[in-house]
Protein backbone atom coordinates (compact mmCIF):
# COMPACT_ATOMS: atom_id res chain seq x y z
CA UNK A 1 0.00 0.00 0.00
CA UNK A 2 1.37 3.42 -0.94
CA UNK A 3 1.86 6.18 1.59
CA UNK A 4 -1.19 8.19 0.50
CA UNK A 5 -3.43 5.12 0.44
CA UNK A 6 -2.26 4.17 3.93
CA UNK A 7 -2.86 7.74 5.10
CA UNK A 8 -6.41 7.66 3.73
CA UNK A 9 -7.13 4.30 5.34
CA UNK A 10 -5.84 5.52 8.71
CA UNK A 11 -7.81 8.77 8.45
CA UNK A 12 -11.06 6.89 7.82
CA UNK A 13 -10.41 4.60 10.80
CA UNK A 14 -9.65 7.56 13.05
CA UNK A 15 -12.65 9.58 11.90
CA UNK A 16 -14.97 6.63 12.62
CA UNK A 17 -14.22 6.87 16.36
CA UNK A 18 -16.08 9.64 18.19
CA UNK A 19 -13.89 12.17 19.99
CA UNK A 20 -15.88 15.05 21.49
CA UNK A 21 -13.80 17.56 23.40
CA UNK A 22 -13.22 16.16 26.93
CA UNK A 23 -14.02 12.61 25.71
CA UNK A 24 -11.19 11.75 23.34
CA UNK A 25 -10.08 8.54 25.07
CA UNK A 26 -11.33 5.99 22.54
CA UNK A 27 -9.72 7.81 19.62
CA UNK A 28 -6.52 8.31 21.61
CA UNK A 29 -6.33 4.56 22.24
CA UNK A 30 -6.68 3.85 18.52
CA UNK A 31 -4.00 6.38 17.62
CA UNK A 32 -1.64 4.94 20.23
CA UNK A 33 -2.14 1.50 18.66
CA UNK A 34 -1.49 2.87 15.17
CA UNK A 35 1.69 4.58 16.36
CA UNK A 36 2.90 1.36 17.96
CA UNK A 37 2.21 -0.49 14.70
CA UNK A 38 4.30 2.21 12.99
CA UNK A 39 7.23 1.36 15.26
CA UNK A 40 6.88 4.23 17.74
CA UNK A 41 6.73 4.02 21.53
CA UNK A 42 3.84 6.33 22.36
CA UNK A 43 2.86 7.39 25.84
CA UNK A 44 -0.40 8.94 27.03
CA UNK A 45 0.15 11.95 29.26
CA UNK A 46 -1.91 13.10 32.23
CA UNK A 47 -4.52 14.94 30.14
CA UNK A 48 -4.83 12.31 27.41
CA UNK A 49 -2.38 13.44 24.71
CA UNK A 50 -0.68 10.62 22.77
CA UNK A 51 3.02 11.50 22.58
CA UNK A 52 5.95 9.82 20.81
CA UNK A 53 9.54 11.06 20.82
CA UNK A 54 12.16 10.32 18.17
CA UNK A 55 15.88 11.01 18.04
CA UNK A 56 17.95 12.10 21.06
CA UNK A 57 16.24 11.53 24.40
CA UNK A 58 17.39 14.85 25.85
CA UNK A 59 17.31 18.45 24.71
CA UNK A 60 14.62 20.70 23.26
CA UNK A 61 12.46 19.07 20.60
CA UNK A 62 10.54 20.18 17.56
CA UNK A 63 6.89 19.26 18.14
CA UNK A 64 4.45 18.30 15.38
CA UNK A 65 0.90 18.15 16.77
CA UNK A 66 -2.57 17.33 15.48
CA UNK A 67 -5.67 17.42 17.65
CA UNK A 68 -7.80 14.40 18.45
CA UNK A 69 -11.01 16.15 19.39
CA UNK A 70 -13.90 17.28 17.21
CA UNK A 71 -16.83 19.65 17.63
CA UNK A 72 -19.34 16.80 17.28
CA UNK A 73 -21.00 15.07 20.23
CA UNK A 74 -20.82 11.33 20.74
CA UNK A 75 -24.28 10.76 19.21
CA UNK A 76 -23.34 12.28 15.84
CA UNK A 77 -23.41 9.64 13.06
CA UNK A 78 -19.88 9.62 11.63
CA UNK A 79 -19.70 7.06 8.78
CA UNK A 80 -16.59 8.47 7.07
CA UNK A 81 -16.12 7.27 3.51
CA UNK A 82 -14.30 7.79 0.26
CA UNK A 83 -16.51 9.30 -2.42
CA UNK A 84 -14.60 9.52 -5.68
CA UNK A 85 -11.98 12.22 -5.26
CA UNK A 86 -13.24 13.23 -1.81
CA UNK A 87 -13.11 11.93 1.73
CA UNK A 88 -16.34 12.69 3.58
CA UNK A 89 -17.18 12.63 7.26
CA UNK A 90 -17.66 14.90 10.28
CA UNK A 91 -14.16 15.89 11.38
CA UNK A 92 -12.37 14.20 8.47
CA UNK A 93 -10.26 17.29 7.79
CA UNK A 94 -10.51 18.81 11.25
CA UNK A 95 -8.53 16.91 12.26
CA UNK A 96 -8.64 13.16 11.46
CA UNK A 97 -6.51 13.45 8.32
CA UNK A 98 -3.78 15.31 10.20
CA UNK A 99 -3.82 12.82 13.06
CA UNK A 100 -3.38 10.06 10.48
CA UNK A 101 -0.43 12.01 9.07
CA UNK A 102 1.27 11.69 12.47
CA UNK A 103 1.20 7.92 11.98
CA UNK A 104 2.80 8.34 8.55
CA UNK A 105 5.47 10.63 10.01
CA UNK A 106 6.16 8.07 12.73
CA UNK A 107 6.95 5.46 10.07
CA UNK A 108 9.29 7.93 8.39
CA UNK A 109 11.07 8.86 11.61
CA UNK A 110 11.37 5.23 12.62
CA UNK A 111 13.09 4.40 9.34
CA UNK A 112 15.46 7.39 9.58
CA UNK A 113 15.79 8.72 13.15
CA UNK A 114 16.37 12.47 13.29
CA UNK A 115 19.53 14.07 14.63
CA UNK A 116 17.46 16.70 16.42
CA UNK A 117 14.67 15.51 18.74
CA UNK A 118 11.19 15.41 17.21
CA UNK A 119 8.00 14.81 19.17
CA UNK A 120 4.76 13.75 17.50
CA UNK A 121 1.66 14.50 19.56
CA UNK A 122 -2.04 13.82 19.11
CA UNK A 123 -3.55 16.40 21.46
CA UNK A 124 -6.82 16.77 23.33
CA UNK A 125 -8.88 19.87 23.97
CA UNK A 126 -8.21 21.97 20.88
CA UNK A 127 -11.85 22.61 20.03
CA UNK A 128 -14.59 24.50 21.85
CA UNK A 129 -14.06 24.90 25.57
CA UNK A 130 -11.02 22.61 25.55
CA UNK A 131 -8.91 25.77 25.87
CA UNK A 132 -5.85 24.08 24.29
CA UNK A 133 -5.43 21.96 27.40
CA UNK A 134 -3.60 19.23 25.49
CA UNK A 135 -1.12 21.56 23.81
CA UNK A 136 -0.58 23.46 27.07
CA UNK A 137 0.13 20.24 28.99
CA UNK A 138 2.44 19.05 26.22
CA UNK A 139 4.46 22.25 26.43
CA UNK A 140 4.59 21.94 30.21
CA UNK A 141 6.18 18.52 29.82
CA UNK A 142 8.36 18.89 26.70
CA UNK A 143 11.06 21.48 26.19
CA UNK A 144 10.27 22.82 22.73
CA UNK A 145 12.20 24.95 20.24
CA UNK A 146 9.74 24.81 17.31
CA UNK A 147 6.06 23.88 17.13
CA UNK A 148 4.07 22.84 14.07
CA UNK A 149 0.31 22.37 14.29
CA UNK A 150 -1.00 20.12 11.55
CA UNK A 151 -4.49 20.46 10.06
CA UNK A 152 -6.35 18.82 7.20
CA UNK A 153 -7.90 21.90 5.59
CA UNK A 154 -6.18 25.00 4.25
CA UNK A 155 -3.35 23.89 1.96
CA UNK A 156 -3.09 27.33 0.40
CA UNK A 157 -1.96 29.03 3.62
CA UNK A 158 0.52 28.84 6.48
CA UNK A 159 -0.76 30.22 9.76
CA UNK A 160 2.03 32.27 11.32
CA UNK A 161 -0.15 34.19 13.78
CA UNK A 162 -2.58 33.04 16.44
CA UNK A 163 -5.91 34.72 17.01
CA UNK A 164 -6.47 35.07 20.73
CA UNK A 165 -9.85 34.28 22.25
CA UNK A 166 -11.72 34.68 25.51
CA UNK A 167 -14.70 32.48 26.32
CA UNK A 168 -17.40 33.59 28.75
CA UNK A 169 -20.54 31.98 30.16
CA UNK A 170 -23.23 34.44 31.22
CA UNK A 171 -26.04 33.22 33.45
CA UNK A 172 -29.23 34.97 34.50
CA UNK A 173 -31.65 33.74 37.19
CA UNK A 174 -35.16 34.46 38.37
CA UNK A 175 -37.91 33.02 40.55
CA UNK A 176 -39.62 31.15 37.70
CA UNK A 177 -43.30 30.32 37.69
CA UNK A 178 -46.40 29.75 35.58
CA UNK A 179 -46.57 31.85 32.42
CA UNK A 180 -50.13 33.03 33.21
CA UNK A 181 -50.60 32.42 36.91
CA UNK A 182 -47.33 34.20 37.75
CA UNK A 183 -47.42 36.71 34.91
CA UNK A 184 -45.28 39.74 35.57
CA UNK A 185 -42.60 37.66 37.30
CA UNK A 186 -39.16 38.41 35.76
CA UNK A 187 -37.98 35.79 33.29
CA UNK A 188 -34.35 34.70 33.20
CA UNK A 189 -34.60 34.34 29.41
CA UNK A 190 -35.84 37.91 29.00
CA UNK A 191 -33.05 39.12 31.29
CA UNK A 192 -30.44 37.20 29.28
CA UNK A 193 -31.63 38.75 26.02
CA UNK A 194 -31.22 42.20 27.52
CA UNK A 195 -27.81 41.36 28.94
CA UNK A 196 -26.58 40.04 25.57
CA UNK A 197 -27.82 43.16 23.82
CA UNK A 198 -25.80 45.26 26.28
CA UNK A 199 -22.76 43.02 25.77
CA UNK A 200 -22.87 43.36 21.99
CA UNK A 201 -23.04 47.12 22.28
CA UNK A 202 -20.09 47.12 24.67
CA UNK A 203 -18.05 45.03 22.22
CA UNK A 204 -18.38 47.72 19.57
CA UNK A 205 -16.90 46.62 16.27
CA UNK A 206 -14.78 43.90 17.86
CA UNK A 207 -15.42 40.24 17.15
CA UNK A 208 -17.94 38.68 19.52
CA UNK A 209 -20.06 35.60 18.89
CA UNK A 210 -22.90 34.26 21.01
CA UNK A 211 -22.53 30.62 20.07
CA UNK A 212 -24.89 28.86 22.49
CA UNK A 213 -28.03 30.04 24.28
CA UNK A 214 -30.03 27.79 26.58
CA UNK A 215 -32.63 28.19 29.31
CA UNK A 216 -36.16 27.61 30.46
CA UNK A 217 -38.12 24.38 30.72
CA UNK A 218 -41.43 24.62 28.81
CA UNK A 219 -43.23 27.13 26.64
CA UNK A 220 -45.68 27.94 29.43
CA UNK A 221 -43.12 28.31 32.21
CA UNK A 222 -41.39 31.53 33.19
CA UNK A 223 -37.70 30.66 32.97
CA UNK A 224 -35.82 30.43 36.25
CA UNK A 225 -32.39 30.24 34.59
CA UNK A 226 -30.83 31.02 31.22
CA UNK A 227 -27.26 30.83 29.96
CA UNK A 228 -25.19 31.93 26.98
CA UNK A 229 -21.69 30.98 25.79
CA UNK A 230 -19.80 33.92 24.31
CA UNK A 231 -16.61 33.93 22.24
CA UNK A 232 -14.47 37.06 21.80
CA UNK A 233 -11.42 37.13 19.50
CA UNK A 234 -8.62 39.46 18.47
CA UNK A 235 -5.07 39.34 17.12
CA UNK A 236 -3.91 41.62 19.96
CA UNK A 237 -4.00 40.24 23.51
CA UNK A 238 -4.22 43.68 25.10
CA UNK A 239 -7.17 44.69 22.93
CA UNK A 240 -8.85 41.37 23.64
CA UNK A 241 -8.45 41.82 27.40
CA UNK A 242 -9.93 45.32 27.28
CA UNK A 243 -12.90 44.16 25.20
CA UNK A 244 -13.47 41.17 27.46
CA UNK A 245 -13.51 43.46 30.49
CA UNK A 246 -16.00 45.79 28.79
CA UNK A 247 -18.32 42.94 27.80
CA UNK A 248 -18.08 41.40 31.26
CA UNK A 249 -18.94 44.72 32.89
CA UNK A 250 -21.94 45.19 30.59
CA UNK A 251 -23.25 41.71 31.39
CA UNK A 252 -22.81 42.24 35.11
CA UNK A 253 -24.52 45.63 34.98
CA UNK A 254 -27.44 43.81 33.39
CA UNK A 255 -27.39 41.44 36.40
CA UNK A 256 -25.87 38.44 34.71
CA UNK A 257 -23.34 36.23 36.46
CA UNK A 258 -20.20 35.87 34.33
CA UNK A 259 -17.54 33.16 34.32
CA UNK A 260 -14.50 33.16 32.06
CA UNK A 261 -14.05 29.55 30.92
CA UNK A 262 -11.30 29.94 28.35
CA UNK A 263 -8.48 32.18 27.24
CA UNK A 264 -6.30 31.37 24.21
CA UNK A 265 -3.28 33.62 23.81
CA UNK A 266 -2.63 35.57 20.65
CA UNK A 267 0.84 35.58 19.16
CA UNK A 268 2.89 35.77 16.01
CA UNK A 269 5.96 34.11 14.52
CA UNK A 270 7.91 36.69 12.49
CA UNK A 271 7.59 36.19 8.75
CA UNK A 272 11.39 36.07 8.43
CA UNK A 273 11.80 33.38 11.10
CA UNK A 274 13.63 30.19 9.97
CA UNK A 275 10.57 28.09 10.82
CA UNK A 276 8.41 30.07 8.40
CA UNK A 277 11.16 29.91 5.78
CA UNK A 278 11.41 26.15 6.27
CA UNK A 279 7.65 25.73 5.84
CA UNK A 280 7.68 27.74 2.60
CA UNK A 281 10.77 25.89 1.34
CA UNK A 282 9.07 22.56 2.09
CA UNK A 283 6.17 23.58 -0.12
CA UNK A 284 8.51 24.55 -2.93
CA UNK A 285 10.29 21.19 -2.66
CA UNK A 286 6.90 19.48 -2.97
CA UNK A 287 6.01 21.49 -6.09
CA UNK A 288 3.59 23.82 -4.36
CA UNK A 289 3.55 27.58 -4.78
CA UNK A 290 4.18 30.05 -1.94
CA UNK A 291 1.50 29.97 0.72
CA UNK A 292 -0.37 32.95 2.05
CA UNK A 293 0.86 33.72 5.56
CA UNK A 294 -2.18 34.33 7.72
CA UNK A 295 -3.72 33.97 11.17
CA UNK A 296 -6.07 31.50 12.84
CA UNK A 297 -6.71 29.75 16.16
CA UNK A 298 -4.96 26.37 16.52
CA UNK A 299 -2.77 24.42 18.92
CA UNK A 300 0.06 26.68 17.72
CA UNK A 301 -1.44 29.47 19.86
CA UNK A 302 -0.26 27.66 22.97
CA UNK A 303 3.34 27.82 21.76
CA UNK A 304 3.14 31.39 20.47
CA UNK A 305 1.80 32.49 23.84
CA UNK A 306 5.04 31.22 25.40
CA UNK A 307 7.29 32.88 22.84
CA UNK A 308 8.02 29.59 21.03
CA UNK A 309 8.19 29.84 17.24
CA UNK A 310 5.15 28.11 15.80
CA UNK A 311 3.21 27.69 12.58
CA UNK A 312 0.21 25.74 11.39
CA UNK A 313 0.38 23.90 8.06
CA UNK A 314 -2.23 21.82 6.25
CA UNK A 315 -2.44 18.78 4.03
CA UNK A 316 -5.08 19.49 1.39
CA UNK A 317 -8.08 21.50 0.37
CA UNK A 318 -11.49 20.91 1.90
CA UNK A 319 -14.78 22.49 2.87
CA UNK A 320 -17.54 22.56 5.48
CA UNK A 321 -15.38 22.23 8.59
CA UNK A 322 -17.50 21.95 11.76
CA UNK A 323 -20.40 20.60 9.68
CA UNK A 324 -21.56 17.02 9.28
CA UNK A 325 -21.08 17.31 5.49
CA UNK A 326 -17.37 18.13 5.86
CA UNK A 327 -15.05 16.84 3.13
CA UNK A 328 -11.45 17.01 1.94
CA UNK A 329 -9.99 16.61 -1.54
CA UNK A 330 -7.69 13.72 -2.42
CA UNK A 331 -6.00 15.18 -5.51
CA UNK A 332 -3.84 17.75 -3.62
CA UNK A 333 -2.97 15.29 -0.85
CA UNK A 334 0.26 13.81 -2.31
CA UNK A 335 1.81 17.27 -2.63
CA UNK A 336 0.52 18.37 0.76
CA UNK A 337 1.93 15.28 2.42
CA UNK A 338 5.27 15.72 0.63
CA UNK A 339 5.48 19.29 1.94
CA UNK A 340 4.93 18.06 5.49
CA UNK A 341 7.63 15.42 4.96
CA UNK A 342 10.12 18.06 3.80
CA UNK A 343 9.28 20.24 6.78
CA UNK A 344 9.75 17.26 9.10
CA UNK A 345 13.17 16.62 7.58
CA UNK A 346 14.17 20.23 8.25
CA UNK A 347 12.97 19.99 11.85
CA UNK A 348 14.88 16.75 12.26
CA UNK A 349 18.10 18.43 11.18
CA UNK A 350 17.63 21.10 13.84
CA UNK A 351 15.97 24.46 13.37
CA UNK A 352 15.45 26.09 16.75
CA UNK A 353 15.41 29.89 16.59
CA UNK A 354 18.46 30.36 14.42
Amino acid sequence: MGAVDALVADALRICAVAAPTFDEGARAALVADLLREAGARPEVDAVGDVVARFGPEHGPAAIVAAHLDTVFDAATPLQPRRDGDLLRGPGIGDDSLAVAALVHLARRLGAAPPGHPVVLAATVGEEGLGDLRGARALLDDVECDAFVALEGHGLESIQIAGIGSARLIATTRGPGGHSWGDRGTPSAVHALVGALHAALRAAGRGHVNVGVVRGGTTINTIAAEAEAEIDLRDEDDAVLDRRTAAVTAALQTARAEVRQVGRRPAGRTPADHPLVAAAQAARAAAGLGPAEESASSTDANAAMGRGIPAVCVSLTHGANAHRIDEHVELAPLPAGLAAVEHLLDALGRGLGDR
